[in-house]
């Protein structure tokens, strides 16, 4: 009976990863080094109530846990959702472009950081308060880290503030190359 129930649920999972999972996939790009943004990755409604913003980076950071061996494991991954990240025609630039990976690759960072957090701190099975509330530090300051950028960038406008962050973002990622 057990084996029949272990065949089951490993069909089903099976199931889910292959069906389950191929939906999102068009709608979400995992940050990779080898991959920019495009315009083409912008397909939400752009917001026109929002005056001041011409592009908006919908990027988050996901993450999943487990235990084993009497430790929590995790996966942490930096996400950008293309139906909800979007472009008005005004800001169809380069320039404009660079400051919306940027966005993404801070995300990136923060997710790198949390990684190798995670990894020292060693979380015990039964400790998976004390995990989420590790990882809502981390995702605070990812949004105030976000937030620093638009305004010392002043939303891209500061071409050299926005130049100074991609070679800091860009130096920073490198040296939490895993």
């Amino acid at each position: 009976m057990k084996k029949k129930n272990f065949g089951l649920h490993f069909l089903l999972g099976l199931f889910i990863i292959l069906f389950g999972t191929s939906a999102d996939s068009n709608d979400v790009i995992y940050w990779t080094s080898d991959y920019r943004l495009t315009w083409d990755d912008f397909e939400g409604k752009p917001r026109f109530d929002y005056e001041s913003i011409s592009a908006l980076t919908s990027s988050g950071i996901i993450h999943y846990k487990g235990c084993k061996d009497g430790e929590i494991t995790f996966k942490v991954q930096a996400y950008f959702e293309k139906d909800e990240s979007w472009v008005k025609e005004e800001a169809l630039t380069d320039h404009h472009l660079i400051h919306e990976q940027i966005h993404f690759d801070i995300t990136e960072l923060a997710a790198r950081r949390l990684r190798k957090s995670l990894k020292e701190r060693r979380f015990k099975c039964g400790e998976e308060v004390d995990f989420e509330n590790f990882v809502s530090s981390f995702i605070d300051n990812w949004r105030t880290e976000q937030n620093a950028f638009d305004l010392m960038s002043r939303h891209s406008l500061d071409k050299e503030q926005q130049k100074e962050w991609f070679y800091k973002i860009a130096m920073e990622l490198s040296l939490l190359e895993e």
